[in-house]
């Protein structure tokens, strides 16, 4: 007879896509169902078409455990399905989504998810605001860090990496490598470019799609700044730990964020980052760093902190140490230990 220890735990994970190449963040996710493959048994599940009866399915699979990444669809057809049939929900959400309005059904929709599942997020603080700003009840979160594959990240030489993408080895090298939305900072970076426009060896590299990309071309044109960058458009989050490797700073001035992964591969390359003081930035980043953690929109600052990690290499030798023992601390194969917690729980 099979011993009952032997059965792995079933959980439906759900995701906005189900792409692995991603450009996103959700790539991460896929590292994390490869952490713990041996000791769960996932259905994995995109929030769309087909995939949502799935979702269904699963609980008459013996699925009791759903974990819903973002998707409103996904949660509410979870929440429904174990209203029925008896089970839990995990819902994650890490931002600041108190600061953009929605419209009035979507935004009852998201706050009604938020009181009927469990709320997944990344920190204390995080989940501190959410409970200030919904209401919420803190039994009902659960905190999880986010979490990347350090060594995938950290793994090239910077020589090596520019020759690669076809860099110059002579640069100075600023990455900025996020979403071109307002949310990411995007709209800022025309601004900080041109403070650096008479500094023939500052390069700029901008790795990513959205929004603003036309805006910030048309602003670059007309600040007489294209020398300054090169656009590099979206490129799946497999395929980025080389500009990580050529860079000598990280760029982040975003408005919103939560747990940023990007910062957390910037670390793990080893890059030392000027970023916005939003979210979890300060919580999840070394105390060496947080002179670098500046007030959103403070082209000024952004700027002065730029030039000052450009101008010191030995400063950036000594960040860059300090950055990667303090990143290992988010590796997947930690968090997933933290992540198997919430299959531990009892289901209602």
């Amino acid at each position: 007879m099979r011993r009952e220890e032997n059965i792995k735990p079933k959980m439906c994970f759900v995701l906005p896509e189900k792409a692995e190449d991603t450009a996103t963040h959700f790539a991460h996710k896929w590292e994390l169902i490869k952490e713990l493959r041996n000791e769960v048994e996932f259905y994995t599940y995109a929030a769309t078409g087909m995939d949502l009866l799935r979702v269904i399915s699963a609980r008459f699979r013996g699925v009791r455990t759903y974990y819903v990444h973002y998707s409103f669809k996904g949660a509410l057809i979870a929440w429904f399905v174990t209203v029925l049939f008896g089970g839990k929900v995990f819902y994650w959400n890490c931002g600041m989504p108190w600061l953009y309005k929605r419209g009035l059904i979507e935004e009852y929709v998201f706050q009604f998810i938020l009181c009927h599942v469990f709320l997944v997020t990344a920190t204390d603080g995080l989940a501190n605001e959410y409970t200030e700003h919904y209401g919420l009840n803190k039994k009902n979160i659960r905190v999880v860090p986010n979490y990347i594959r350090v060594s995938r990240v950290g793994n090239k030489t910077k020589k090596e990496a520019r020759r690669e993408l076809g860099l110059g080895q002579d640069k100075k090298i600023v990455l900025f490598l996020h979403h071109l939305s307002r949310r990411k900072g995007a709209d800022l970076l025309p601004e900080i470019i041109q403070t650096f426009q008479n500094k023939g060896d500052v390069l700029f590299v901008i790795v990513g799609d959205g929004p603003e990309r036309k805006n910030i071309e048309l602003q670059a044109s007309r600040f007489k700044v294209q020398d300054c960058v090169r656009f590099e458009g979206k490129i799946p989050n497999n395929k980025i730990a080389s500009y990580f490797a050529a860079a000598d700073v990280y760029l982040m001035p975003s408005e919103e964020e939560g747990m940023p992964n990007a910062l957390l591969e910037a670390m793990a390359a080893g890059v030392p980052f000027v970023a916005s003081d939003v979210a979890a930035v300060r919580e999840m980043t070394p105390p060496m760093t947080h002179e670098f953690v500046l007030p959103y929109g403070d082209i000024n600052q952004f700027s002065e902190k730029i030039e000052k990690l450009l101008a010191d290499e030995e400063l950036r030798k000594r960040i860059s140490t300090e950055e990667q023992e303090w990143v290992g601390r988010y590796d997947v194969s930690i968090i997933a230990r933290k992540f198997l917690e919430l299959l531990k729980e009892e289901t209602i």
